[in-house]
């Protein structure tokens, strides 16, 4: 389980720090923390509107879960070195995921064995951010993933508010109150040999996302 550990000194405390200042920061809501597994590898696959939802997500966790979480980040944009590459991988033990297959690797390998090895799995399956508070397409790389690991529990996870918190391309959080729905374990099917699956997998995701919350308000500028 210390694969994908930051080894750097500052993960021995910083990331209890920053779980504090997140929680009186925007006092998320929770509901459905029961639904994390106490133990082996689970996806938390939730919605995407800002670079504030991995921390948001992350505070919002049970302690057992936070023990064994890492992060999939956009290796094009948090792996380009500088304080982003850190603070990700001190905080959220990130892990790099590839928005292309450029190099012919699959961008999915460091995602199937963060699961493989047991770890609680952060993903955002759009891929990207919403640039308007609702929830896009999912990508079909959960699915593959879901293929890949049947059996593993998969936890539709709707994050609310953090697009006030931190809009696409502000830099600086505000304090707004938001909330994070944990919905129930989820086992959707898929065949590692039928790409097919894969989306409908995904799809299946998706929809349960939507089920959990609504779209955000406009953002007030």
């Amino acid at each position: 389980m210390s694969l994908y550990k930051s080894r750097h000194v500052a993960a021995r405390f910083l990331p209890g720090l920053f779980v504090r200042f997140v929680q009186i920061y925007v006092r998320p809501h929770v509901e459905g923390r029961e639904h994390i597994p106490t133990e082996g590898a689970c996806i938390i696959a939730a919605n995407h509107c800002s670079h504030a939802d991995t921390a948001v997500v992350f505070a919002s966790l049970p302690p057992h879960a936070r023990k064994r979480f890492v992060a999939a980040a956009a290796q094009d944009y948090f792996f380009q070195g500088g304080p982003q590459q850190f603070a990700s991988r001190v905080l959220f033990n990130a892990i790099p995921v590839a928005r292309d297959r450029r190099g012919g690797q699959d961008p999915l390998r460091h995602a199937a064995r963060a699961l493989r090895e047991g770890y609680v799995l952060l993903l955002f399956p759009e891929g990207t951010r919403s640039p308007d508070g609702t929830i896009g397409p999912f990508r079909a790389g959960i699915g593959k993933l879901i293929a890949e690991f049947p059996g593993t529990p998969v936890i539709p996870t709707c994050i609310e508010g953090t697009r006030r918190v931190m809009p696409k391309g502000k830099l600086i959080p505000r304090p707004f109150k938001v909330h994070v729905s944990f919905g129930e374990p989820m086992y959707p099917r898929a065949h590692p040999k039928l790409r097919g699956t894969w989306q409908s997998a995904a799809d299946e995701v998706r929809a349960a996302i939507i089920r959990l919350g609504a779209p955000e308000p406009a953002v007030e500028e």
